[in-house]
């Protein structure tokens, strides 16, 4: 019960990360939080793997328990894969991968260029060490480093209170191809940026590469997985869902295509002892009647074409029916599960201030 109720409140801040993600330098104090990285070299067309390390370096006492920020490379020389926070090939497991964690991140749309994440733990975490692990694809000779910015983040201490911290922008390891080198520089010029619509996103400036032999070969893979912007579950944590309600379908009547035979046919008797000859068709009998898929274009073939149509256009309708009313239980389940996350919000707050007092 008490993992199910860390997990809603975890969802409730949540939502308040972009409004975190907007306080001022001039609102927080000045961290001691180091992020690294080790540079990796590859050929036009690998898939490379960059692995980033975190330390908070918060005050003793004090748990971070929320990180916001942005990671900028030059999206012209690499494409982002995906993000991973467990590499079970170098037993490696992410720091943010708590009993109440949330992580998201996703692709600026007007800035291919620029990654957004976003962090959260109702309880605030201790752990250091391996933060996630980066998939990019070399689309060209060339090199880029890791710019992080807009860094802000917050430690806890023992009775909930918490106090924001924020650090300037920083160079971070990069990717390169033989005879370039990673530019180390580019953070100077830029400046702390609040994650907020307002501020325009500066534009990063990779400096003429120069040659270089050092660096880390990286396992080379066949494809590139898809960047999304889905939130990681928690463990030991299952998400209920919605439950799926029943809906009557309705039959059609049969229709029935039968056409009258013409007054001017004659029925010929059938000769038991003459032998059987197959049809250049075949012939499907059913309750709409008897008809021959022929070879050639012809009316009994096309007669059958439109009355498989006409089926199957009747249970599209169905199926849309059945759509639309699942659509609407399951805006109603939103609703009422948002509802219940603000009632435990405030709920909380108010014994959080019955505490105080």
């Amino acid at each position: 019960m008490k993992r199910i109720l860390a997990v809603m409140i975890a969802a409730v801040l949540l939502f308040a990360v972009p409004v975190l993600s907007g306080v001022a330098a001039s609102d927080a104090e000045l961290g001691e939080m180091l992020i690294e990285s080790v540079s990796v070299t590859g050929a036009v067309g690998d898939i490379v793997k960059v692995n980033f390390e975190l330390y908070p370096n918060l005050p003793d006492g004090r748990k971070m328990d929320s990180l916001s920020g942005s990671m900028k490379f030059d999206p012209e020389f690499v494409t982002l894969g995906a993000i991973n926070q467990v590499d079970e090939e170098n037993n490696l497991t992410s720091l943010m991968k708590g009993k109440a964690s949330s992580f998201q991140y996703n692709i600026d749309e007007n800035d291919k260029g620029m990654m957004r994440f976003a962090f959260i733990d109702a309880f605030g975490i201790e752990a250091e060490g391996f933060w996630f692990q980066a998939e990019f694809r070399i689309e060209k000779e060339g090199a880029t480093d890791f710019v992080f910015n807009s860094i802000t983040y917050t430690g806890m201490d023992e009775e909930y209170k918490t106090v924001t911290y924020y650090i300037e922008p920083k160079s971070v390891g990069g990717i390169y191809t033989e005879g370039e080198s990673v530019p180390t520089d580019s953070a100077a010029d830029e400046t702390f940026a609040p994650l907020t619509p307002a501020v325009a996103t500066p534009v990063v400036v990779t400096p003429t590469p120069k040659p270089s032999n050092s660096g880390q070969v990286v396992p080379i893979t066949s494809t590139l997985p898809t960047v999304s912007a889905q939130v990681s579950a928690p463990d030991g944590i299952v998400t209920p869902q919605p439950a799926v309600t029943s809906m009557p379908l309705t039959t059609p009547a049969p229709h029935n295509d039968k056409t009258a035979a013409p007054d001017d046919i004659q029925t010929q008797p059938v000769d038991p002892n003459a032998e059987a000859t197959a049809p250049q068709g075949s012939t499907e009998t059913g309750e709409q009647g008897s008809y021959t898929i022929d070879d050639e274009t012809g009316e009994n073939g096309t007669q059958g074409t439109q009355n498989n149509g006409e089926k199957q256009n009747t249970t599209g309708g169905n199926e849309t029916r059945q759509s639309n009313t699942l659509l609407i239980i399951g805006v109603i389940i939103g609703i009422v599960a948002v509802l219940g996350l603000g009632a435990v919000a405030i709920v909380l707050i108010l014994k959080r201030r019955g505490i105080q007092d």
